[in-house]
């Protein structure tokens, strides 16, 4: 039995190493809505803070695109990455110690609800509902 020669694995493993590559680069910039967000302009937000390799993330990812379909017309809806600069800021102000991590803000920015970890979009719904309606 032959051996394949050094160059063909080099060449298999120099493909592999570039299509994980782009995979990886795609899922990031997948996870990425929006850079940062303006918190004070008085619409309420509904923000998810993550990062979208991890798996509770990547399960958040319809439930928000659900949320800015059908609850759209009540708040913004952002996910954003805490691995950008303005958003491990933002991570700090609201302390984020699980991700996924979803707040529901006033215009103010005042977290008038928070979930940490994965939340469907029927508790996300009625978390609004409840909290806009009480102000």
């Amino acid at each position: 039995m032959t051996r394949p020669p050094r160059r063909l694995w080099l060449v298999a493993m120099v493909i592999i190493v570039a299509a994980a590559g782009a995979w990886f680069s795609a899922q990031r910039t997948s996870a990425t809505t929006v850079s940062t967000i303006d918190l004070s302009d008085g619409r309420p937000k509904l923000f998810e803070l993550g990062m979208g390799l991890c798996e509770q993330c990547k399960k958040m990812k319809p439930v928000m695109e659900r949320a800015a379909r059908e609850l759209g017309n009540t708040v913004d809806v952002h996910v954003l990455d805490i691995r950008e600069t303005a958003n491990r800021q933002l991570a700090e102000r609201y302390q984020l110690r699980v991700i996924p991590l979803v707040i529901l803000a006033d215009g103010a920015g005042k977290e008038l609800w928070r979930h940490e970890g994965f939340v469907d979009f029927p508790e996300i719904s009625r978390m609004i509902t409840d909290r806009l309606e009480r102000r």
